[in-house]
């Protein structure tokens, strides 16, 4: 976006930098992000999924996460380690463990401006960084311990280098670096998540089309050197290819997957992804149709223009096609396993497309650039940024997680030795047990489809029985309370408490009795 102290001809950002040899336009939008990345950070509890990566590395050793782990999780094992390392120096609160994520999303911002302008120049490179910077979609995922966050430094980091060596001649050091610099970024990415995988073949498809599509130009990058490159890199991720191929035709010929909660995509999935990348979840109401116009014009802008962006002089990028690049990081990420999802297993999330996110927003920018007048392009910026934080309030304010830490705490204030918690999903019980500081009283966990002598048979010999519902339906909820409504000796419910995605329900013993 254009500075009007640092401004050339038609309000393109001039070469100013800081006396530390970085642009100065990177310093508000990066205070920026890790403000709102690490504003009210410990506010919230772990939810489910946060509770899982939090008690996986306390209850493994960095070889079982290594090697144990992925037989289980659907993840390949990278994060897990780091995050293992992490709490190791940093502890398991909520604020260390999610700091690990918010400082990942805040370099997550300041690669994408360094892959923006390598691309394009830094107006385009500033304005995708800062739309990123306050995206709630990117904020909340940099607020989670999970790896969604590293997700999307990884992709970012594994494109500036393809950029890279694109440009640079192989036997110059800054070639060798950028190899290297890609080798190491993607092996990495790949090692974080799945979809790491689709990148890599958006960067594939990219090279391999310029055979195909007279649009892409011929790069100092050679399809030997490439297979070379991408050789390497399959060959270090060979451990996690080989098992992530067994499970993939294991799942298609029938057998249970650890994915089998994902739906199957439809197009109402896709729409759903475009207005989350804006924070559309966070409306209370529908999401607003201003914003959903001007991001359609810009990428339609984007898409169909052709006019450089920079000089001749300071254009580095020169044999990168650089809107057909960011196109391909785009939707290969996102349609390849949507179609994958139709034929083998459903695995498409809109959470594991954050890499695919980010061109997102550069296909924005770009689109943005195009205007001629400076003054046109601050207002559409201004729309943009006034509709991605507009959510931003609801987004603190609100709970958006489980209250498990709640929920546990006024649980333990009542409870004694001879009360009993039932827990209504197996899968909850281990982020309430990691809250509940209560040894001497039993959880007991419950299927949703269990019968009332199996919800029955736990309680007998317990004075109070306190049932905690959560991800279960109402039926599931009511068969629940109907078996000890119906119990002779107990009487209630005589407490019900609410928080945020958790009931918590009390019933009291009648008789002494056995």
């Amino acid at each position: 976006m254009s500075l009007p102290s640092v401004t050339g001809k038609a309000g393109e950002i001039t070469g100013d930098y800081s006396l530390t040899g970085i642009p100065i336009e990177l310093y508000p939008i990066v205070l920026l992000a890790a403000a709102l990345r690490l504003f009210r950070l410990e506010s919230e509890s772990y939810w489910l999924d946060e509770a899982f990566s939090v008690t996986t590395v306390l209850s493994n050793t960095p070889y079982e996460l290594l090697v144990s782990v992925p037989g289980n999780d659907p993840h390949p094992p990278f994060y897990y380690l780091l995050l293992s390392g992490w709490t190791a120096i940093f502890g398991t609160g909520e604020l260390a463990t999610r700091s690990l994520s918010a400082f990942a999303g805040i370099a997550t911002v300041t690669v994408l401006y360094g892959v923006g302008r390598r691309l394009f120049d830094r107006e385009v490179g500033a304005i995708a960084a800062l739309l990123v910077a306050v995206s709630p979609f990117h904020v909340w995922y940099s607020q989670e311990v999970r790896m969604y966050s590293l997700l999307g430094l990884l992709t970012v980091l594994s494109f500036y280098w393809f950029v890279r060596i694109q440009t640079e001649r192989p036997a110059d050091d800054t070639g060798v670096q950028a190899e290297i610099g890609y080798i190491i970024a993607t092996v990495l990415l790949g090692y974080t998540h799945v979809f790491g995988l689709f990148v890599i073949l958006a960067q594939n498809a990219y090279v391999f089309s310029r055979y195909l599509v007279r649009i892409v130009p011929r790069s100092r990058l050679t399809v030997r050197r490439w297979i070379a490159i991408e050789g390497i890199t399959a060959l270090l991720l060979a451990p996690w290819l080989v098992r992530l191929f067994r499970r993939t035709v294991a799942a298609h010929g029938g057998e249970t997957s650890n994915v089998g909660w994902i739906p199957l995509p439809t197009a109402e999935t896709v729409r759903e992804m475009f207005a989350a990348y804006l924070g559309g979840y966070l409306f209370s109401e529908s999401f607003p149709l201003l914003v959903s116009l001007v991001v359609a014009g810009c990428l339609v802008l984007a898409l169909s223009s052709d006019r450089p962006t920079t000089t001749e002089t300071d254009r580095q990028d020169d044999p990168v096609n650089a809107v057909y690049v960011v196109v391909l990081w785009f939707i290969v990420p996102i349609l390849v396993p949507i179609a994958l999802s139709h034929v083998v297993t459903p695995i498409f999330v809109d959470r594991y497309s954050i890499g695919a996110s980010l061109a997102f927003f550069l296909l924005i920018a770009k689109g943005v650039r195009t205007f001629s007048r400076p003054a046109l392009r601050y207002i559409v910026v201004g729309v943009l940024l006034v509709c991605l934080v507009v959510p931003l309030p609801a987004y603190y304010q609100n709970d958006q997680k489980e209250q498990w830490r709640e929920a546990a705490a006024d649980i333990e204030s009542s409870v004694d030795g001879d009360d009993i918690i039932l827990v209504s999903r197996p899968f909850t019980e281990r982020t309430f047990s990691y809250y509940f500081d209560h040894s001497d009283v039993p959880t007991v966990r419950i299927d949703t489809n269990a019968t009332t002598d199996e919800v029955r048979g736990p309680v007998d010999g317990h004075d109070d029985v306190w049932i905690v519902l959560s991800y279960t339906d109402s039926s599931t909820n009511q068969q629940i309370l109907r078996a000890m409504k119906n119990h002779p000796d107990y009487r209630g419910p005589v407490q019900v408490k609410r928080y945020n995605g958790i009931t918590v329900i009390r019933f009291e013993r009648t008789s002494n009795e056995g």
